[in-house]
């Protein structure tokens, strides 16, 4: 009886252990940015919703299961922020992607996807207001997630996801001050 008994809790912690997913091992959000995540064995997923156009940095530790082939990765990132949302990063540390996958706005129109071993950047044509699919979280015909490269990684590794809004760059800000600036000194002529 006793063997029967050690033989089917051996069995329990074999299939308990079987399960393990990429582990979120924390996250770094500012301004009110929550993580939820729903990685899976051979998956990372996760949810990120954006009360602030502020970066968010996920931490994960591979498992066994994780190492089996690439690695797929798909986010849901909802812009709870109020302000349009027109360009969107993702930046790798750690782990590096494979293949590039589909990037699927709500309200937004995409314009134009770049990507590298480290990063992918999202450009929307129109902003996004509510929230976009970064591979495919919900399954979706004809949507596919990106893929990162377990390539060289054991259990254990560490790897990083941060994920922000890009700061415009100066010279769009100065092209912006000069506009408005030329636009103020056509007004004042025209009153005087």
């Amino acid at each position: 009886m006793q063997a029967k008994t050690l033989c089917a809790l051996a069995c329990a912690l074999a299939l308990s252990s079987a399960g393990h997913a990429a582990v979120l091992t924390g996250s770094s959000a500012h301004g009110g940015n929550a993580v939820t995540d729903y990685s899976t064995p051979g998956a990372v997923s996760f949810d990120l919703d954006l009360e602030r156009f502020a970066p968010t940095r996920l931490d994960f530790r591979l498992e066994a299961d994780d190492l089996l082939g690439p690695l797929s990765l798909n986010a849901i990132v909802r812009n709870l922020s109020g302000a349009a949302l027109t360009s969107f990063d993702f930046h790798l540390e750690g782990i590096r992607f494979a293949q590039a996958g589909s990037v699927t706005p709500t309200f937004g129109t995409l314009g134009r996807i770049s990507y590298g071993s480290d990063y992918a950047g999202i450009d929307f044509r129109t902003p996004e207001w509510a929230e976009f699919h970064f591979g495919d979280p919900l399954g979706e015909a004809g949507a596919t997630d990106w893929l990162l490269s377990t390539a060289g990684l054991r259990a254990g590794d560490t790897f990083s996801i941060t994920a922000e809004v890009p700061e415009p760059s100066t010279a769009a800000l100065m092209l912006s001050a000069l506009c408005m600036s030329g636009l103020l000194a056509m007004r004042r002529r025209q009153r005087g």
